[in-house]
């Protein structure tokens, strides 16, 4: 009788500090009225695109071009104040509604960079006035670019200027309640500014800031928030840009005419706060 009175006793015990962590647990994840903010830095996959190339004298097409992204060598540039903007880096700021529901705006600032010495597909016209060595009309012919021909990067960079809406998904664990786990999804978009460096037939610019167009997104990846204070992120972000308005030299009629799909990925590290 004795051992049957002992083992209800811990079974009970065990009972009440398992809903205590979960009770704690809930009142840590209320987010409701917070805000938080996180820097971090990303990686960029880019899917193949076509460019167009307009100016006074030639007008032509490249299809299937292939670029990577420009990481910045690990080093104390990434945690030196003066130059935490050189890497790919990515900022948001979040506030927090009913449930996991939050919105949010930051900025990712991801680079694109043609890759040289590649076969493309060219058409399109080409004047003498603009290049003796080019002139030509070419219909969907294959082309090794070079940068004599075309030298072309969003260095500084493609930057995506957001409003997200998503949804951060606690998921209860038996441990000490100051620790938990998340899961947050979200869509989102708006517009891409770019400072492009450009050179077609050699001649260019490395541009200033310019809005030249529009992209949508969708996000996901897991939190790990703990002391009800500050948090660790991973994400991945997948979307889809029109650049109808991208500055070759200045603000002469010379325009490219970029779309792309990207994929990024991130890490970053973040605070909770609230304002009253």
């Amino acid at each position: 009788m004795r051992l049957v009175v002992i083992a209800m006793c811990l079974v009970m015990s065990a009972h009440h500090s398992f809903g205590q962590v979960e009770i704690d647990s809930l009142k840590f994840s209320e987010k409701k009225g917070a805000f938080s903010f996180y820097w971090g830095y990303n990686r960029s996959l880019f899917s193949k695109s076509d460019i167009h190339f307009t100016g006074p004298n030639y007008d032509f097409t490249l299809y299937d071009v292939k670029a990577t992204d420009r990481p910045t060598e690990l080093g104390w540039v990434y945690i030196k104040p003066t130059t935490l903007s050189i890497p790919q880096y990515v900022y948001r700021v979040e506030y927090f509604m009913d449930g996991g529901l939050n919105i949010s705006g930051g900025l990712d600032h991801m680079k694109y960079v043609m890759i040289d010495e590649q076969d493309v597909t060219l058409s399109g016209v080409i004047d003498a006035e603009a290049s003796d060595a080019y002139a030509g009309t070419y219909l969907y012919e294959e082309f090794r670019l070079t940068p004599y021909f075309v030298d072309f990067e969003h260095s500084d960079g493609l930057n995506y200027v957001s409003l997200d809406v998503s949804y951060l998904l606690n998921i209860p664990l038996p441990l000490d309640p100051r620790f938990r786990l998340g899961v947050n999804a979200g869509v989102g978009g708006f517009f891409m500014v770019t400072k492009t460096r450009v050179f077609v037939f050699s001649e260019g610019m490395d541009n200033r800031f310019h809005l030249a167009g529009y992209t949508m997104a969708a996000k996901v990846g897991p939190r790990f928030d703990f002391f009800d204070r500050f948090y660790f992120l991973l994400e991945a972000r997948a979307g889809y840009a029109t650049l109808p308005s991208v500055l070759i030299i200045g603000d002469a009629p010379n325009r490219a005419d970029h779309n792309l799909s990207f994929f990024e990925y991130y890490a970053a590290f973040g605070t909770y706060f609230r304002l009253w």
